[in-house]
Formats: structure tokens, C-alpha cells, sequence
């Protein structure tokens, strides 16, 4: 967002004669701070990213109660989105190609589908979801999508704290918030991600010094705290606590030089590659830890069955799987026992609660091979655009995406269409690349190309 318009050079009187000339070029200088942040407020809201990210994440928030017409702003939102961005449209995605290959999978699952029509409609709806993500992670106003993404949270937490319900939480008795729904987990994982973005947006608001705005962040994130603790999910406080922790530190690393931030990432990153190798012992003692915190029974809600099940799926069509959404459909008798298994009444919205198990099951070991990849592929340019220009945005986007890995053996994460978690992963690893120049065509227009834009204050490194 270019802050140049609305503000007086500094330059014309930064060295006034007298005292009457210093004062009148102070406060002429207060002026222009003044309009220059008025003119950001307004040119904010009104701004084209701020409305896609905010409509777009209220559909996907709400679409449990939007229904049919969630689907349409989601489909509406993007497709415009994409055309008033057919310009650059190819530079977006170019770099970002490779990422690209996650929906073409499961598009090509539809060939070796056990119900091509339902695999292909839900294929469809999985492309435009990762697309959605892939473009606003390439967009020119980075905190306009925050700010988009911040209130759409914000406002999500608040009316499920007006209006929501709790549940029973296993076979113990005890119970937890869930919000507009019946799933706490899903609660717990939109405020946890509420919480990190209101910590960004925190940040970028002390930045920009709107007060307004920090405050906003303030009520926001002690709402989101209050739920995430209140959801009862062992799962999503895990995440959020490394996630936050792992913002924190990066963003100390910001002011060090590259040599030290670089040496400091690679031992950070060591360290996680050891947890990860140690992970089922790691997991046993988390699992002890939260079944005791949260006085959970110790399957994990039933976990344990549905993995068992999975295990049973798997081993029938071990390399390319049933086709993308071709079980968790009503009908099929092995879903309809699950359900019936877990109280699902709607038999609706159920997965098994591990996204490589998830991926297994419907793409098959081609599938889960295609996918890691892809996301280890985009950790690592992302890490390089961290040792590289490590700003604000990067450090965020890259404890998003490590706040979604960590979740990924409890969770189906980034394989659910029209899914707010699966934009969100889209985005994160779309980051890791440039924000396209902008271009005019000279033959056609017989002028000179025009200058890239200036970037936001908010995305400059710090």
C-alpha cells in the first residue's frame, strides 16, 4: 500500500530558517502524517484485497451456515478476483507452478475414482480454493489482505461467543465450547489462527501507528485466547504455542546479519528435523500430557478407531487411493459406520483426523508422495526468502505454515475444498515467491512500462 499520496516531503523543510520556519514546517509535517494516515484507513477498506480477503474468509467461515450461497461467494469472489487480475495472472503463478500439482492430482483422481462425478465436482471446488490462496499470496498489498483476514476471524469468534453451544467432549462427561457448530476442534483451529493473524496484525498496527487498530488486535486476540482454551483442543494449543514461539524468534532473527540469522535458522531447522525423526515417542508424551490436561479419554476422541479403519481402506487400494471425496459420502456403508461411530447426525464434515492417513485413503501413496513434496519443496523456498529479506509477512506466512505441518498427524489438513485452513496453507507457501511488477504493454500503448508501485510500509523489513 503506497503511503506517498497525502504526505508532505520531508526534504522541502527539513532545514528551516528560524524558529517560526521550524515550527511551520512542523506542523505542516503533522498534517501530512495526519491525512497520509487517513487516506490509509480509508483506501483500506475501501481497497480491493481487504474485500476479497475479508468476503472470502466470511464465506468460508460461515458456510456452515451460508450453505449454497457460501459456495457462490467463494466461486464469485475468486473467479473475480482472478479476472481483474488476468494481467499478471501468468507471472503469479509461473514461480508457483510447482504447487500447482497438490489439485492437479486430485483432479486426475477422477480417471480411477470409485464416483467420477462427485470426485470431479469436489476437484473442481479444491482447485478453486488452492487458486484463491496462490493469488492473494502473490498480492501488492499484503497488509490490506491481513487487515481482510483479521476482521473476518475477529468477527467469526464474536458472534460464535454471542450465539454458540458446547459438547460433550469423548466418553468422560466434561465438555467444551464449539462455537456455531458441533466440531470443538475446528472452533479451537480457527481461533488459534485468529490469534496468530491478530498478533500480526498487532505488530503491523504499532508499526503503522493506528491505535484504533491496536486495540481492535488487543479485544480480538484476548476473545481468541479465551476460545482456543475454552475448545478444549489439545491439538490447536500445541500448534498455536510453537507457531507464536517460532514468530517470536523469527522475527528477533530479523535484526541480526545474514551470516548469524542464517547459521541460527539452520540449527532451528535441525532441531525440528530430530523432533520430527523422534515423533512417535515425542507425540506418546504429548498425547499423555494433553489426555491428562484435558481430562480426555486416551484415544483421542476416538482417533485410534478411525485410524484403524483407515489402515483397512489403505491396504485395499494402496497407490492411487478411491479418488479424491469419493468415501466420506452418504451411501457408502464404511463412512455411514463412522459416522454413526462418532454421533455424526448430519453425516457431513468428517474426516480421519490425519492428513497423511486422509490422503491415503482417497489418493493413495502417488497422492501422499505428490503432496510432500510440494510442501517441503515450498518450506524451503520460503525459509530461503526468510535468510534473504526477512520482513514482517515472511516471518508470519512461515509460522503459519509450520502452525498447519505441526497440526497435520491430528488433523486433515489442506485437503478439504472451500476450506479456510487450506487457503490458508495455499497462501503460506505461495509466499515463499515475489510479488509480480506491474506491466503495461508498450507496443500497444507506445509508452514506457510503468514503475513498479511502491510496497507496504508494513511488509518493508524492520
Amino acid at each position: 500500500m503506497s503511503t506517498q499520496e497525502g504526505a508532505q516531503p520531508a526534504a522541502k523543510w527539513s532545514r528551516p530558517q528560524g524558529g517560526a520556519g521550524r515550527m511551520i514546517g512542523t506542523r505542516r509535517q503533522r498534517e501530512g502524517r495526519a491525512g497520509s494516515r487517513a487516506w490509509l484507513i480509508a483506501s483500506t477498506l475501501l481497497d480491493l484485497e481487504f474485500a476479497t480477503a475479508f468476503g472470502l474468509f466470511a464465506a468460508m467461515l460461515f458456510i456452515s451456515q451460508l450453505g449454497s450461497l457460501g459456495a457462490l461467494l467463494i466461486i464469485g469472489l475468486t473467479g473475480g478476483y482472478a479476472l481483474l487480475h488476468m494481467a499478471r495472472l501468468y507471472d503469479i503463478l509461473l514461480p508457483r507452478a510447482f504447487i500447482l500439482l497438490i489439485p492437479a492430482v486430485i483432479v486426475m483422481s477422477t480417471l480411477w475414482s470409485e464416483t467420477r462425478s462427485e470426485t470431479l465436482k469436489y476437484a473442481l471446488e479444491f482447485t478453486i480454493t488452492a487458486g484463491a490462496g496462490l493469488m492473494l499470496s502473490a498480492s501488492r498489498r499484503p497488509m490490506s489482505v491481513l487487515f481482510g483476514m483479521f476482521l473476518a476471524f475477529g468477527f467469526y469468534i464474536a458472534v460464535s461467543l454471542a450465539f454458540g453451544q458446547s459438547v460433550f467432549v469423548g466418553t468422560t462427561g466434561t465438555t467444551a465450547f464449539s462455537g456455531l457448530n458441533r466440531g470443538k476442534n475446528m472452533l479451537a483451529d480457527i481461533a488459534s489462527t485468529g490469534l496468530l493473524i491478530s498478533a500480526a496484525t498487532f505488530l503491523v498496527a504499532i508499526a503503522e501507528r493506528r491505535l484504533l487498530l491496536i486495540l481492535s488486535a488487543l479485544l480480538f486476540a484476548s476473545l481468541e485466547l479465551y476460545v482456543v482454551i475454552a475448545a478444549r483442543s489439545a491439538g490447536a494449543m500445541l500448534g498455536f504455542a510453537l507457531a507464536m514461539a517460532l514468530f517470536v524468534l523469527l522475527l528477533s532473527l530479523r535484526s541480526i546479519g545474514p551470516v548469524l540469522r542464517a547459521t541460527a535458522t539452520f540449527f532451528l531447522g535441525l532441531v525440528l528435523v530430530v523432533a520430527a525423526l523422534n515423533y512417535r515417542g515425542l507425540s506418546s508424551a504429548m498425547i499423555e500430557t494433553g489426555t491428562r490436561f484435558f481430562d480426555k479419554d486416551l484415544t483421542l476422541t476416538g482417533r485410534t478407531y478411525l485410524w484403524q479403519r483407515a489402515y483397512d481402506l489403505i491396504n485395499e487400494t494402496p497407490w492411487l487411493g478411491r479418488g479424491f471425496r469419493s468415501f466420506w459420502l452418504q451411501g457408502n456403508p464404511d463412512a455411514e459406520g463412522l459416522w454413526q461411530y462418532a454421533g455424526i447426525m448430519s453425516r457431513d464434515g468428517f474426516n480421519f483426523h490425519n492428513t497423511a492417513i486422509e490422503v491415503l485413503v482417497h489418493l493413495g501413496w502417488f497422492g501422499l508422495i505428490v503432496y510432500a513434496a510440494v510442501v517441503t519443496l515450498a518450506l524451503g523456498f520460503l525459509v530461503a526468502r526468510f535468510l534473504m529479506r526477512p520482513n514482517l509477512f515472511v516471518c508470519f506466512w512461515l509460522s503459519v505454515l509450520i502452525y498447519e505441518l505441526v497440526r497435520m498427524p491430528i488433523e486433515s489438513i489442506g485437503f478439504t475444498e472451500f476450506y479456510f485452513s487450506t487457503v490458508l496453507l495455499f497462501m503460506a507457501m505461495g509466499s515463499a515467491f515475489g510479488v509480480p511488477a506491474a506491466k503495461r504493454n508498450a507496443a500497444m500503448r507506445g509508452a514506457r512500462p510503468a514503475p513498479r508501485p511502491a510496497p507496504d510500509r508494513a511488509s518493508a523489513p524492520a
